[in-house]
């Protein structure tokens, strides 16, 4: 699929150029020699590079069908989002003139994919998922590299509230047995956000061998996890720098866990009593009535009163 996108975009350049002028023309060369670079170019740097003016970029991308630089440039975004490296996506907002404010960025990029979310993803797939869940009689949430840290997240409350839950961030032999043990009463959960790991589409299509349900939740319809799995929640986010802007993910994946936990409200109860039981055996956290009951060290105590 991505390599698709690419030849459509070699065939819109070598469709037109017989077309242009000298001046297009030379743009047209410019982006065949390297469309990626192009991602890290602002129109004025390409019209630069080029020796021909900012607007002749303008209208030279609404050649190729586009509304203009804007909309190119989310198109490249499209293309090389599976490609950019951390240090290419460091090296483009580094260049970005407009950003005056590094932590207002990132909540407008917040901002901009929790409301994206709101209109993608319907309350009836939320509750669909959840059911899936729910009902698995063995479930497995996995994920790689970046993506980890929300596998951690999801399979850490899911544990609270269901039996019978594994989590797989390391692609260990473990995980493997457990798929081949559980076969088809398993659910595979796998959360895949580019760059994809390769062995994402292992685990999945091993999952498969074993008759595994698998559900995927990825940023778009182009994700190689897409076509393996059984069902998918398709969530995109907008970046603004190689830093992954998980926060809306993690809110769908926070209300995810709610509605399953809703699902036996008494039974999701019974758990959480039985861990906070333990939890307050232990000790586990601090509390004032744990700090009157702490010895103190004399020497501390001497100092203070030496104050």
């Amino acid at each position: 699929m991505i390599e698709t996108v690419k030849k459509e975009l070699i065939d819109r350049l070598i469709r037109v150029r017989p077309k242009l002028s000298p001046k297009k023309r030379r743009v047209a060369d410019f982006m065949m020699e390297d469309y990626k670079r192009l991602f890290l170019m602002t129109a004025k740097e390409i019209a630069e590079k080029c020796r021909v003016s900012e607007p002749t970029i303008t209208r030279f991308v609404m050649d190729l069908g586009f509304g203009g630089y804007g909309e190119f440039e989310q198109y490249l975004k499209g293309v090389l989002r599976d490609e950019l490296t951390s240090v290419e996506r460091l090296l483009k907002t580094g260049q970005d003139p407009d950003t005056d404010s590094t932590l207002n960025a990132y909540i407008q990029s917040t901002v901009t994919n929790l409301e994206n979310m709101a209109k993608l993803v319907s309350e009836e797939e939320l509750k669909h998922l959840a059911s899936i869940i729910f009902h698995a009689e063995s479930f497995m949430v996995a994920g790689y590299k970046a993506s980890a840290t929300l596998v951690c997240y999801f399979g850490y409350l899911l544990k609270k509230i269901k039996k019978n839950v594994q989590i797989d961030t390391l692609y260990a032999w473990e995980n493997l047995d457990y798929i081949a043990l559980h076969g088809k009463g398993l659910v595979l959960f796998v959360i895949a956000y580019p760059r994809y790991p390769v062995r994402v589409l292992e685990l999945v299509e091993y999952a498969r061998q074993h008759e595994v349900e698998v559900i995927c939740l990825t940023d778009s319809l182009k994700s190689p996890v897409v076509n393996l799995s059984d069902h998918y929640v398709i969530i995109d986010m907008e970046g603004f720098s190689f830093v992954d802007p998980f926060s809306h993910i993690i809110t769908f994946l926070g209300a995810l866990i709610h509605e399953i936990a809703h699902h036996d409200e008494p039974a999701s109860a019974r758990r959480l009593t039985k861990i906070e039981d333990g939890v307050r055996s232990r000790g586990e956290f601090f509390s004032e009535e744990t700090e009157t009951k702490a010895d103190y060290d004399p020497l501390k105590m001497a100092y203070f009163n030496h104050l």
